[in-house]
């Protein structure tokens, strides 16, 4: 599932696990999972349709939407044959629910700013707070 978040346009093929978990820059988003305050959520349908997952970091080890220590960072997938069924909203969604009830005060994610699921997560009450290149991170804050 990581790898369809990474590489989300349907002209660039999925990379493996594999591939995935040798490029430090993705692998930061699972390597040791779960570790303290990390938390997920699998739909399937016989086998895996989409994921969504968030995990903290720090200032010493950022993700790419990194905002504060305290408030983690998503991530989310949805394969490409199953994608506009409203799967990655029921997961975007659930996994907002459950990081207000374990009290984190915001979630973040970083968004190419042509992807199309950047729609969805304002949709949801995320807000852009600052461009990097071609790239947004977004803020949604548990009161919203």
């Amino acid at each position: 599932m990581l790898g369809e978040s990474a590489v989300w346009r349907p002209d660039k093929p999925t990379p493996t696990a594999v591939q995935v978990m040798a490029d430090p820059r993705y692998a930061q988003y699972l390597a040791g999972w779960p570790r303290q305050g990390d938390h997920g959520l699998v739909a399937e349908d016989d086998g895996p349709l989409g994921a969504a997952w968030y995990r903290t970091f720090t200032e010493a080890d950022l993700g790419h939407g990194f905002v504060a220590e305290d408030v983690p960072e998503l991530a989310i997938a949805v394969i490409a044959s199953r994608r506009h069924e409203g799967i990655g909203r029921r997961l975007l969604v659930d996994l907002i629910e459950a990081s207000v009830v374990q009290g984190h005060p915001a979630l973040s994610l970083a968004v190419s700013e042509n992807n199309p699921a950047r729609a969805l997560y304002e949709s949801v009450g995320f807000v852009p707070v600052e461009k990097h290149g071609r790239s947004w991170k977004m803020v949604r804050y548990a009161a919203a």
